[in-house]
């Protein structure tokens, strides 16, 4: 029980600092960077998870192609450290001048119509389409993965219904 105290303390205290500042250690690609982001001020609500908070404002801010966050603990993270603030990610738009006047549509144009498809080959081009993409081939593949199932199963009922003579 006498130990009880100061372990009390040392975690209340772990608690309180860890609502001032968020780590995560960030990997980027295209070019090659990490960095030991901290976010500011960071609370548990808001409607982006932290770490996305994280991986996006460094892909924004190196103009990489990829960002993820690497697994382990921010002490083994060997990155410069960028600073993000939190409240920056809760802040209600700026409330300006009311909005002007939408122009008047135009016509598209021919090469407008022909753009290129989001599913083609290529690197994406933006965290949201590779995301999209990823979510694409991962249907795909469950997709397929269940044809091969209906198939197995079937070849298994055609093997035991002949009594093991068309196995």
């Amino acid at each position: 029980m006498e130990r009880l105290g100061p372990l009390l303390g040392l975690w209340v205290f772990a608690l309180a600092s860890a609502a001032g500042a968020q780590e995560f250690c960030v990997a980027c690609s295209e070019p090659s960077a990490v960095y030991r982001c901290v976010i500011d001020g960071a609370q548990p609500q808001g409607g982006q998870p932290l770490q996305m908070l994280c991986v996006t404002a460094m892909a924004k801010a190196g103009g990489h192609g990829t960002c993820s966050v690497k697994r382990g603990t921010v002490f083994d993270c060997d990155g410069a450290v960028k600073h993000v603030p939190w409240a920056a990610l809760n802040a209600p738009p700026l409330a300006a001048a009311p909005p002007a006047p939408a122009p008047a549509p135009t016509p598209p144009r021919p090469e407008a119509a022909a753009a290129p498809d989001p599913t083609s080959e290529g690197p994406p081009q933006t965290v949201v389409e590779m995301a999209k993409r990823a979510n694409q081939q991962t249907s795909d593949q469950m997709k397929k993965a269940g044809e091969n199932l209906s198939q197995g199963a079937k070849k298994t009922w055609d093997c035991m219904t002949s009594l093991f003579t068309r196995c």
